[in-house]
């Protein structure tokens, strides 16, 4: 059985620097072409929990972390989301899943919940929601408009 090493891709933009995490390719070549089509962001794709883990162990600043809740292994999205926070206080949670048990509750606070599929309006405004978070000094989220 081969096992894939766990893939970073980085891709160069202006200003936000977004970390991507899931295990299905076409969600993050999808989510990489609209935020790479949408400019102002530095785009890291991680394929899995430990290429994550390690994109964030080693860079300085992460502004948006947009995390699959379910990921291949033991890891899961929230625990990316976590690790990322106490990295990176400051760090804006998107927080994906196409599965319809998962609770949006669950998500770490200061953080959006998206239920694929979703599109790219859904995902920017869940990107400038928790980067209000960030700016404002918000310790909870806010409401839906």
């Amino acid at each position: 059985m081969h096992t894939r090493q766990p893939q970073v891709k980085v891709i160069m933009g202006t200003d936000k620097v977004v970390l991507i995490v899931d295990d299905d390719h076409a969600v993050l070549e999808t989510m990489r072409m609209l935020l790479e089509g949408k400019g102002g962001f530095r785009v890291h794709c991680a394929v899995g929990s430990s290429g994550a883990s390690g994109f964030l162990s080693k860079q300085e600043q992460v502004d948006v972390v947009i995390a699959d809740v379910i990921l291949a292994g033991e890891t899961t999205g929230i625990d990316i989301c976590e690790l990322a926070r106490r990295r990176h206080p400051e760090v804006g949670l998107v927080v994906i899943s196409a599965d319809p048990n998962t609770d949006p509750e669950a998500v770490p606070e200061r953080s959006v919940y998206l239920r694929k599929p979703f599109g790219g309006k859904e995902l920017i405004e869940a990107i400038e929601r928790v980067q209000a978070f960030a700016t404002l000094g918000l310790t909870e989220a806010l409401p839906d408009s």
